[in-house]
């Protein structure tokens, strides 16, 4: 496989997610990476293997581009940052609905195109990206988020 059509790596990690109120979500969120075909498609997954509901936001969940600087994407080597040049939404405080809801012991993936939201540079390079937001730990109480993250992908693209 050369490196124009190499897809990068899925790698997974267990992130358990304290919320403000102390407690624990038990997820399992990972990205991969298809950079096949003149296009660099970024897929998020992520595994509620807790009891309760949690709340994914909406832009990792379900938007079909992103709407702000979603990924911390960055040149390997050298891990300089890649810009964010797709569109910016301006918006207010997140509300429940800015949520889609996973149940227990259920699972959600979703692929967002990333092509023309980041300055890919000319050429075949090789990037690392990753996710790190905010979740609900109970999909009906705003104040009790925690952090969620993935590991880090490598990947290479090539842009014409």
């Amino acid at each position: 496989m050369n490196r124009r059509t190499m897809i990068g790596a899925m790698l997974c990690a267990m992130l358990p997610l304290a919320t403000a109120k102390g407690e624990d979500m038990n997820v399992h969120a990972s990205l991969s990476v298809d950079a096949r075909h003149d296009k660099v498609l970024v897929t998020f997954r992520i595994e509620n293997r807790g009891e309760r509901r949690i709340g994914l936001p909406r832009e990792i969940a379900a938007d079909t581009e992103p709407a702000r600087r979603l990924f911390d994407l960055r040149e390997h080597p050298g891990d300089a940052p890649v810009p964010y040049t797709g569109r910016m939404v301006k918006r207010g405080p997140l509300t429940l609905d800015d949520y889609v809801e996973l149940a227990p012991h259920s699972a959600h993936t979703h692929t967002i195109d990333i092509t023309h939201a980041y300055a890919f540079r000319p050429g075949t390079h090789t990037y690392v990206i990753r996710y790190e937001g905010n979740a609900l730990a109970d999909v009906r109480q705003l104040d009790a988020t925690a952090e969620l993250q993935t590991e880090p992908v490598m990947f290479s693209h090539t842009q014409k």
